[in-house]
């Protein structure tokens, strides 16, 4: 898989992601392995972010909810 670009990289599509409030929060396992919050925006990344294996429908569904689509 190619490099994901800085401004593409969000928790929706990061391999530690799970559903939480569909489509605007998410659960990061890796967060939570830390004992940091694991509760976060859909929207938002960390600097451990690591891209996602499968297709993943998260990321697109919070930027329509954002725009209001």
């Amino acid at each position: 898989m190619g490099s994901v670009e800085k401004e593409k990289r969000f928790c929706g599509n990061c391999s530690s992601h799970n559903p939480y409030e569909y489509p605007a929060r998410i659960f990061c396992s890796k967060r939570y392995a830390q004992n940091k919050e694991p509760i976060v925006d859909t929207l938002w990344c960390c600097g451990d972010w690591s891209p996602v294996n499968q297709d993943c429908h998260c990321v697109r569904d919070a930027l329509k909810k954002k725009s209001g689509a």
